[in-house]
């Protein structure tokens, strides 16, 4: 019997000593039966940025350590955000000091999670899993949007901070099984579960108020110790954690209940606050109100709702792409023809938005794509050989054409666009062959 565990990698930009080792030793902690989590350390952002374009292909995860120049972490934010080749790149910055407005400013350009140094070993090995379970689902084979269903549920657990990456997995499964398609959400549909049901089970059901945890943080004591400590106290141990689920292809909503004595939503402390900017916890029901479509407490304290709405398009910027093409952006309606088989290819196509459904012999749909597909047309364009099927809109969808000058143009100016549309297609080979 194989028993080779999977190695996944993911980059590490960081400079301090003591972060390096936290991180390293979170990822040990991550390991399971069947993957084992390689940190690359990188002390300079471009050879991190090299790795991440040309050599990181098992995880899209980036891992930042801020120290002191915030405009710098913008800047570096932003460029692996607004890299088109990157789209995906989940970045989690390491921070014992930002505030409020430098946070959400940080969410609006691209960083999905924050952690301090004191949570590395709390939290990096749940992102991990979380960033390598919904990677496999999202490079699965494509599902039809004539096979969404509609789900609803309901789950109890008992206290323990173990189960909640298990069970935030088990409903990221859920959702892509009943037609939840759209892609950014997913890491924060992830992050918001983890961070609501850990709030459930430690300050709901187990009265581990904020100072409580600020001491066992601090005290650099074991989390999921004092939690199961807590949780086994005769007035704790029958409470429960549940979370109910509905989920259909337009939008996804959770409540999230415990059975504690609730809490006054506004009496929770301020991260934005002087005294708070170094604390080492408090941040997860800031960073959940901006990761879902909608927020609300019950009168009580003891229930939360969270709603994400599905875009089932995944819209993406031109970016780089607008130099190198002489057409006007493709606009197309469902059941529109983009090309037809025999026919000349003098272009090939990157996708902006909508699902594009591939055509042969017989009107055989072989294929779906979208945004996460990149290209479509590209095999022949790049062969010089006629289309080989026909390629049909299924939404509304764009399209940016771009020509054999301007492809070379592309290459020439961004060598590793080249690189990345190799790797692309070798890829798209192998699930070819998977399917002969």
């Amino acid at each position: 019997m194989n028993t080779r565990k999977e190695k996944i990698s993911f980059s590490v930009y960081a400079s301090t000593p003591e972060t390096i080792d936290e991180v390293i030793s979170a990822s040990e902690l991550a390991e399971d039966k069947i993957r084992s989590f390689h940190p690359k350390i990188f002390y300079d952002f471009n050879n991190a940025l090299d790795y991440l374009t040309y050599g990181q292909i098992t995880s899209r995860l980036f891992v930042i350590e801020y120290t002191n120049d915030f405009e710098f972490l913008c800047k570096i934010v932003a460029q692996i955000h607004n890299d088109p080749w990157l789209h995906g790149t989940v970045i989690v910055v390491i921070a014992d000091k930002l505030t409020e407005a430098e946070i959400l400013k940080l969410l609006n350009i691209g960083v999905i999670d924050f952690m301090t140094s004191n949570e590395i070993r709390v939290k990096v090995p749940t992102i991990l899993k979380i960033v390598t379970s919904n990677l496999e689902l999202f490079e699965s084979e494509q599902f039809l949007l004539e096979n969404i269903t509609r789900k609803k549920g309901k789950i109890k657990i008992k206290n323990n901070l173990r189960l909640v990456p298990k069970v935030a997995n088990l409903i990221m499964s859920i959702c892509y099984a009943a037609g939840f398609r759209n892609y950014e959400a997913f890491s924060r549909i992830s992050l918001s579960l983890h961070e609501m049901i850990t709030n459930a089970m430690e300050h709901g059901n187990c009265g581990v108020g904020f100072e409580m945890k600020s001491k066992i943080l601090t005290d650099s004591m074991d989390m999921y110790a004092a939690i199961d400590e807590r949780a086994a106290l005769p007035e704790n141990k029958n409470k429960r954690v549940t979370i109910c689920y509905e989920i259909n292809n337009d939008q996804t909503t959770f409540t999230i209940r415990d059975e504690g004595l609730g809490f006054e939503i506004n009496s929770i402390p301020s991260p934005r606050s002087e005294e708070n900017i170094f604390a080492v916890h408090g941040r997860g029901i800031l960073m959940t109100k901006n990761f879902a479509d909608e927020m609300q407490y019950n009168e009580k304290g003891n229930m939360v709702r969270l709603i994400f709405y599905n875009n089932n398009e995944i819209k993406r910027r031109a970016s780089h792409l607008m130099q190198f093409t002489t057409g006007e952006i493709v606009f197309l309606n469902p059941d529109d023809i983009l090309f037809e088989a025999g026919s000349e290819s003098d272009y090939f196509y990157y996708i902006l938005t909508g699902k594009l459904g591939v055509y042969i012999k017989d009107n055989q749909r072989i294929a779906v794509l979208t945004p996460e597909d990149m290209f479509v047309g590209e095999m022949s364009f790049l062969h010089h050989n006629k289309r080989t099927g026909t390629v049909k809109a299924l939404t509304k969808a764009q399209l940016l054409p771009i020509s054999r000058t301007g492809f070379i143009d592309m290459v020439k100016k961004y060598p590793y666009y080249g690189v990345f549309l190799a790797r692309l297609l070798t890829k798209r080979l192998i699930l070819r062959n998977r399917s002969i």
